[in-house]
């Protein structure tokens, strides 16, 4: 087990100190600091709850993800200092723990695999980090794949303030930046 996990460390490009606490968080942009944190029983147990009942469906489990990771960023921004974060790089930039799209995607896969992990996800599985580069831009995801498709979905939570839900989208509609689809994004 402890095999795979590292190379899941690496496929999806978790920092390997993260591998000694449950989350190496990155923040001040391209992960210049990090901090270890661990999440609670009960914050575990919460996080646990979004996923009681599983889910019926890929569909379902999406959202369910979403939420998930909302609730992660919340819990891990009071744990780091990441609480105020903005969405995007401008809004806080002169803010202290803000996170570019390069810390967000890392936390995410982060995230992600550890439901992963705990089993929580039936209908999906974290995928390796994605980056699409338009003109001078690079931009960076983390990634689900729906197992009985094979499709791929981008994880964005870097449009995001510090504990909203995350967007997602097809991966190739994220890397021709086209916009959130409201189906996959209600709220």
């Amino acid at each position: 087990m402890k095999t795979f996990l590292f190379l899941a460390a690496l496929l999806l490009g978790v920092p390997q100190t993260a591998l000694s606490a449950e989350f190496n968080i990155c923040y001040d942009f391209g992960c210049k600091s990090q901090r270890a944190i661990d999440f609670s029983a009960d914050q575990w147990r919460s996080i646990e709850h979004i996923f009681t009942p599983r889910a019926a469906n890929a569909e379902t489990e999406k959202q369910k993800i979403r939420h998930a990771i909302a609730l992660m960023e919340q819990f891990s921004g009071k744990l780091v200092g990441t609480e105020q974060d903005q969405g995007g790089n401008y809004n806080g930039v002169d803010l202290p723990f803000q996170q570019d799209c390069i810390d967000e995607s890392t936390n995410t896969a982060q995230y992600l695999l550890a439901l992963f992990r705990r089993g929580w996800l039936k209908w999906h599985q974290p995928g390796a980090r994605e980056r699409r580069i338009r003109w001078l831009f690079t931009h960076w995801t983390a990634v689900i794949q729906q197992l009985n498709s094979g499709e791929l979905f981008a994880v964005d939570s870097w449009y995001r303030d510090n504990g909203e839900p995350p967007y997602l989208q097809p991966l190739d509609d994220w890397r021709r930046k086209a916009s959130f689809p409201d189906s996959l994004n209600p709220d």
